[in-house]
């Protein structure tokens, strides 16, 4: 009996240690369970929260329990993936990452380089050496994740190499980073590079590589829900009410195991 009763009373104090544990290993995409048996689809693009309750909840699964982070509505967003309706939100915070899953529906995707292509997909050419023919002496590129965009993306200081971004070889045609080019409203020229050491996925202006001050582009967005301190939904306690209860049972039984210790003693 004394044995059976140890048995029982180590379970269930290793069930009440093992549930953080557990949460921690999952959390990771590598590691994480829900990420592992299901089909996700690779994603790669930014969103704002925009939860209708002014934050979004992001979840150790979809449909879960545990609540891995909460945030306000107009915070950005990296998804690494999504499955069916949910999105695999990842950010880096006090040195660690953070990751969980939020319902797309509680997203508003943020323009960049794929949706500027979807929308002037009629406007955009295979890029035929525009660049080839450029004379100017710029130290440096700045990449756009589109042609006006608010914002610079990335620099390249070109260390006096500018002309690599053309011709890798200096003897293949078309052997070029650039591979498709824009004409924006002004008449400006716009490379678009998707792989440079590393992927890029943005645009320079031909016409002018170092450029800062190009008119900014007035792009679709969905208007966000106002901001709100987020609050812990119902469901989210739900962990914490099992461990106090594994707790309380704990202590009742170390209580009732003790007490009866004392009496044999005597």
């Amino acid at each position: 009996m004394k044995r059976f009763f140890s048995c029982f009373l180590t379970l269930v104090m290793l069930l009440a240690l093992s549930a953080p544990a557990y949460a921690d290993i999952m959390w990771e995409p590598q590691d994480n369970q829900f990420y592992k048996q299901h089909g996700c689809t690779y994603e790669n693009r930014s969103y704002y929260a925009n939860g209708p309750e002014g934050f979004v909840t992001a979840w150790d699964a979809p449909g879960g329990v545990v609540v891995q982070a909460q945030y306000q509505n107009g915070e950005a967003l990296w998804v690494g993936y999504t499955w069916q309706e949910w999105a695999l939100i990842s950010r880096w915070e006090d040195e660690k990452e953070i990751t969980g899953w939020v319902p797309l529906a509680e997203l508003s995707l943020i323009y960049d380089y794929l949706s500027f292509q979807e929308e002037y997909a009629d406007r955009i050419r295979p890029y035929d050496g525009e660049f080839a023919d450029y004379a100017g002496d710029a130290a440096e590129v700045n990449f756009y994740e589109y042609p006006g965009a608010a914002e610079i993306k990335q620099t390249w200081e070109t260390d006096g190499d500018w002309h690599v971004l053309d011709n890798l070889t200096g003897t293949a045609e078309n052997d070029s980073y650039i591979s498709k080019a824009f004409t924006d409203e002004d008449g400006r020229t716009w490379g678009y590079v998707g792989y440079m050491y590393g992927r890029l996925n943005a645009w320079f202006c031909l016409d002018e590589p170092d450029g800062l001050d190009f008119p900014v582009r007035e792009v679709s967005a969905q208007e966000l829900t106002p901001p709100q301190t987020p609050t812990l939904p119902a469901s989210g306690y739900v962990p914490y009410i099992l461990v106090a209860v594994v707790v309380a049972v704990t202590g009742g039984l170390l209580a009732v195991f003790y007490g009866k210790r004392r009496k044999t003693t005597k």
